[in-house]
């Protein structure tokens, strides 16, 4: 073979070398391991000496008679790490580029630019005593820019998702428990780490867990469920009233992969819509059921009767010149005596009938399911022997009396509501005009 030849071949292959080695975009340094544990360059590419300002008189010479002292000092550490772990480490760095630097077509980063880098050191052994190592230096800095933003959209996410104030929370595509935000924790109790490491624990009443059944099937094909009511369990137990609704969510390629819930607490509004039906069926005063209430269950009583093929009764009552005593002693003893008066009658008639203030002094009561009419009259004359007890009322010693008119719904059931209660009304006139403080049953 050509000697010629065969170094023409070697110094072309070493001329590639360093054509490949300069071209890289990664900073290279190969840096040999004196025997006395100090550090020096021996070879380095030209992104390496431009970045780091390395030039010709820099090899050779000791680390820290090159480098910045905070540099050196990082690099140290790292290079005596990887020696004695004798395998390939890597860690990643950030570095502010000196205010010196120019940027120029060979050095790409400004004066002041945060720099983030990925450093892989090999230790070169040899009779295993490591002699060189070889740092390979590459710029992070795109990728952990889109790390960090990412992060900072996460980080705005979870301010959002534990600021809001409904509870949410998301499921996955086997309806576990995936995320839930602190309004979920504080309105059901329990932590977003119990519901998902526990998967017997279940927010869903037995009677709602068909309904729900139906609704993730909805969103399984897409579906977007607005805002309904629903009832969900604490985990102290109670029941709480929900207007829930539910979102789908997809993977990347588009596949159904469970749900986002939002739950809005509605208990307080429910609680006042219950307090208003309440006020809407019962009197102020005495706290009784009112007309309203005592009408709609009338009419609810005369079916069962009915069907069951028994008597009902109607009691309309008032007191006996309940008017001269609220003008004699005013209105605040007027209501006094009619609370006294609904207590009384209230513990005369059983648990199963119904008291209602009608208006004024006028009181209905309604018995159900008796067999004959003589429990009714028994009733009637129990009511009026409690009302010969004395009275007191803000030490004012009263009489009272009350004027009693009953009429009954018998088989054939001929009335309707109205007239029942017409009839009873009508017996009530008669047992004034028979003297008061006595019943009367309506006759025709």
């Amino acid at each position: 073979m050509n000697a010629d030849k065969y170094n023409l071949e070697v110094l072309n292959k070493i001329d590639l070398f360093f054509k490949l080695f300069n071209n890289m975009s990664d900073l290279v340094y190969l840096t040999k391991v004196e025997n006395n544990g100090r550090f020096s360059y021996l070879l380095a590419n030209e992104p390496a000496q431009f970045f780091s300002g390395l030039t010709a008189n820099s090899f050779d010479k000791p680390l820290e008679e090159v480098l910045p002292e905070e540099v050196f000092k990082i690099i140290e550490v790292k290079y005596k790490l990887a020696i004695a772990v004798k395998e390939p480490i890597t860690y990643e760095d950030k570095i502010v580029v000196p205010s010196s630097y120019s940027k120029s077509p060979k050095n790409k980063y400004a004066p002041c630019q945060l720099v983030y880098w990925e450093s892989t050191i090999t230790p070169c052994n040899q009779n295993d005593e490591c002699t060189h190592l070889l740092a390979v230096v590459r710029d992070i800095t795109e990728r952990k820019e889109r790390e960090n933003e990412l992060k900072r959209i996460n980080d705005r996410f979870e301010l959002v998702w534990n600021s809001v104030a409904d509870a949410m929370y998301t499921f996955d595509r086997h309806e576990n428990f995936v995320s839930v935000n602190k309004s979920f924790e504080n309105l059901l109790g329990w932590t977003e780490e119990e519901i998902i490491t526990n998967r017997t624990i279940s927010i869903i009443p037995m009677d709602s867990k068909e309904d729900l059944k139906e609704i993730i099937e909805r969103v399984k094909q897409g579906e977007v469920v607005p805002s309904h009511e629903v009832q969900r369990v604490t985990k102290e137990g109670n029941v709480i009233d929900v207007l829930a609704s539910y979102s789908p969510i997809y993977d990347r390629n588009g596949i159904w992969d469970g749900a986002v819930v939002v739950y809005k607490d509605i208990s307080e509004r429910k609680k006042y819509e219950e307090q208003l039906k309440h006020h809407a069926l019962h009197d102020y005063l005495t706290g009784m059921p009112n007309r309203n209430f005592f009408s709609k269950s009338l009419k609810e009583e005369m079916v069962r009767s009915e069907r069951s093929n028994r008597t009902l009764a109607v009691f309309y009552l008032d007191i006996d010149k309940f008017k001269e005593i609220n003008d004699t002693l005013g209105h605040d003893i007027g209501d006094e005596l009619l609370k006294e008066f609904s207590k009384r009658v209230k513990s005369c008639i059983r648990e199963e009938d119904l008291l209602a203030r009608i208006g004024g002094d006028e009181f209905g009561i309604l018995i159900t399911n008796l067999y004959d009419r003589g429990k009714a009259l028994e009733i009637a004359e129990r009511m009026l022997s409690s009302f010969q007890d004395h009275w007191i009322i803000e030490d004012h010693h009263l009489k009272i009396a009350s004027s009693i008119g009953i009429s009954f719904y018998t088989p054939p059931y001929q009335q309707d509501e109205k007239l029942l209660l017409k009839q009873a009304d009508i017996a009530l006139y008669q047992a004034k005009k028979n003297g008061r403080g006595n019943y009367q049953v309506y006759t025709n």
